[in-house]
């Protein structure tokens, strides 16, 4: 039976030359039946031939939080079996889909969720899953570097990562999920709203795994990316001060909130 997919895509500014190839690539694939564009302040429609493609135009750049939960709210969750969420920057190859819905196919339970992998993620591939150590910062133990604690082994299903939270950006959500977990936080605005979303599946009792078969390309790597050097330096480095500011303040909000439970270690 064919599973029917609606897609959001949340975009701002001047980004035509990137939602175009996204869209372009989107349109043709089987199973996605409506494509949700969310004009983020930008005056810009997305129009096609395709009656595939809707638009939500907001007033001003209300942030990727109220993008999403803009989008999300919008998709009659009862018409469509999956919500594929997109960046208005994430190019999918063109069997990225079909690999995500197989993998749901292939589940032998509904405790799983399936996300595609963002190529420019090498430390994620290297290191083979995502988990936060409690108490730490932005991944920065004092524990961990005192007892030099061993991370845990984690065992790759063959092409399946299994990560704690994943970006909007290429995660495949059922339906039903989103009814169970709700909608993104708009007080995050911009960065670490979708961590503090999937995070929410992850306390629910279910498993991530991003699947490094399901590619997705960035046609514009992110503001701490572009540095080349570890994120607190590109803090320094980046023009880009505001995305910094947020991404600090977002992921210190959501680890106080989600992974803290020593708030003299956390400080320390």
């Amino acid at each position: 039976m064919k599973q029917k997919v609606a897609v959001v895509i949340v975009t701002y500014g001047d980004r035509y030359r990137y939602v175009k190839q996204v869209v372009d690539r989107l349109v043709g694939m089987h199973n996605i039946e409506s494509i949700l564009i969310v004009n983020n302040g930008n005056k810009e429609k997305y129009i096609t031939d395709s009656e595939k493609i809707l638009n939500i135009n907001l007033k001003e750049n209300t942030g990727s939080a109220n993008g999403y939960y803009t989008g999300l709210k919008e998709i009659k969750t009862g018409n469509f079996d999956y919500v594929w969420m997109l960046d208005d920057d994430n190019l999918p190859a063109e069997n990225s889909l079909e690999i995500l819905l197989k993998d749901y196919e292939n589940a032998k339970d509904k405790d799983k969720v399936f996300s595609s992998f963002r190529e420019d993620r090498r430390e994620l591939k290297e290191k083979g899953f995502q988990k936060y150590v409690k108490n730490s910062f932005f991944g920065f133990s004092l524990r961990s570097k005192i007892f030099k604690k061993k991370e845990m082994d984690y065992k790759r299903d063959d092409s399946l990562i299994s990560c704690e939270t994943v970006p909007y950006g290429g995660l495949l959500l059922h339906t039903v999920d989103i009814e169970s977990i709700g909608y993104p936080n708009r007080d995050f605005y911009l960065y670490n709203d979708d961590n503090d979303y999937t995070y929410r599946l992850t306390k629910s009792g279910k498993q991530i795994f991003c699947d490094t078969r399901s590619i997705i390309r960035d046609l514009e790597s992110s503001w701490y990316r572009r540095e080349k050097v570890p994120m607190f330096k590109a803090f320094f480095h980046t023009g880009l001060i505001l995305n910094g500011k947020y991404t600090i303040r977002n992921r210190t909000c959501f680890e106080l909130h989600n992974i803290v439970d020593n708030k003299l270690i956390y400080i320390l």
